[in-house]
């Protein structure tokens, strides 16, 4: 039956993933490196990994070799672990960094509470960044009483990665992107197959054995949340006022859509799959975030894998979710490492066009946002132009990891026919009424 040769797929690419990850897990917990010999040292945490954590330590290196008086202990850590030895070094008040990578999501958790300083708009006022090359939204979201405290890094969305081998198979042109969600369903139907070759709009399609998928979602979060924007609602609002929303009708109506790509129009297994099987055609399309250009950039031949906007499903607005990887400075850093700290700050934001390159991560820069870029990365045009018109910066928390921990749950629970959507959210909205009091 389908159910176990689903089961045995999604163990072996489980398997594959555990293994593949354990010289990056070694790395990303192994012990701190010292890079430069000078008299100022600067402790960074960054919790980039893979090809965006090698690309920031070339930087991190080449800033040392130009600055011969700093030395960097640079450490990259899993951002679970991040988290977990930040809030240690917090408590205990000594051993954290001076300079650390946060997600925007995460800052008022560090800002509101005293952590960090407003290091952003320190270095605007001293001139050493033009506010004006920033997003204004994405500066909203890591300002505070009128304050900008970290300083954005990149700012990357989520998009739709399209196998146009198994397009051209349906008939469908890349040229042509779904409109709306009715036609984001029909493209779905026509880009999946049973074992017979047969569609969901043919005569003796066989729902319980389906050789290729036409949808896969790597991350909930990914895919739901803006979802939730286009029928006009978000999981909470933005800290302080962290007003609890995901329990709306309008919320219900977009996780409904998704609800019922599985267990209505047999678009989605139910369980999040691995993208690494668009390499072999089983699936078609793949929801994520720009992390994922590396992996099929070097694993999938040109012009066998294209990317499309996140596409318009909802009644109220189009849009995909903004995120950026921000650098904060502690509030109790040293005055003679702070100089240092922000200089540094300014070479790696200066040099984030390198960065984007390497990892198809746009710069947070809008200068450095040059069109040759879109040349270069394949997704980057698309990308970018859909977070001008219609980027949704994602909601920013003091209890952000806890409340997306609930969500999780919640969405692994309707997704795999345990809860129906109301009961998941209903008790989701509870639990996270729970953690914000």
């Amino acid at each position: 039956m389908q159910t176990r040769k689903l089961s045995r797929i999604l163990l072996a690419v489980m398997i594959l993933l555990l293994v593949g990850a354990l010289p990056l897990m070694a790395q990303d917990e192994g012990e701190v490196q010292e890079l430069g010999t000078g008299e100022i040292e600067i402790n960074f945490w960054s919790g980039l990994g893979g090809p965006d954590g090698q690309s920031m330590t070339d930087l991190v290196t080449r800033f040392v070799e130009e600055n011969p008086e700093v030395t960097i202990n640079y450490q990259i850590l899993g951002w679970g672990t991040f988290f977990d030895k930040l809030s240690a070094a917090i408590v205990a008040g000594s051993g954290g960094p001076d300079l650390m990578t946060l997600w925007h999501s995460v800052v008022p958790q560090y800002a509101l509470t005293g952590h960090i300083m407003p290091v952003a708009e320190q270095m605007f006022n001293l001139g050493m960044l033009d506010k004006d090359d920033f997003s204004p939204a994405l500066l909203d979201s890591v300002s505070f009483d009128g304050e900008t405290y970290p300083v954005p890094f990149d700012n990357y969305g989520s998009g739709l990665y399209v196998n146009t081998r198994l397009l051209e198979r349906a008939g469908i042109s890349f040229d042509d992107p779904p409109e709306n969600g009715e036609e984001f369903i029909e493209y779905l139907r026509r880009l999946t197959w049973d074992e017979n070759g047969n569609t969901p709009n043919d005569d003796g399609f066989d729902a319980e054995n389906i050789a290729v998928w036409p949808l896969s979602i790597g991350w909930n979060r990914v895919t739901v949340t803006p979802a939730l924007y286009q029928w006009g609602t978000d999981v909470v609002t933005p800290a302080p006022e962290a007003e609890v929303l995901i329990d709306n009708e309008a919320a219900k109506a977009a996780v409904q859509y998704f609800h019922d790509m599985v267990f209505e129009h047999h678009a989605l297994p139910g369980v999040n799959w691995n993208g690494e099987l668009m390499l072999n055609d089983g699936i078609a399309m793949y929801l994520d975030g720009a992390w994922t250009y590396n992996f099929y950039n070097t694993n999938m031949e040109d012009g066998q894998i294209a990317f499309w906007p996140y596409p318009r499903l909802g009644p109220e607005r189009g849009s995909t979710i903004m995120w950026a990887h921000t650098l904060a400075v502690t509030s109790n850093i040293e005055p003679d490492v702070l100089d240092a700290t922000m200089r540094l700050i300014q070479f790696l934001s200066d040099n984030s066009r390198e960065h984007s390159i390497k990892t198809g991560m746009p710069s947070a820069r809008l200068s450095l946002r040059d069109a040759e870029l879109a040349d270069l990365i394949w997704t980057f045009d698309t990308l970018t132009t859909q977070m001008a018109a219609e980027g949704v910066p994602e909601y920013q928390s003091e209890r952000f990891t806890e409340v997306e921990n609930i969500m999780g749950a919640a969405y692994s629970s309707i997704f795999t026919g345990q809860q129906t959507v109301e009961e998941g959210l209903d008790d989701a909205a509870q639990r996270i009424r729970r953690a914000l009091r």
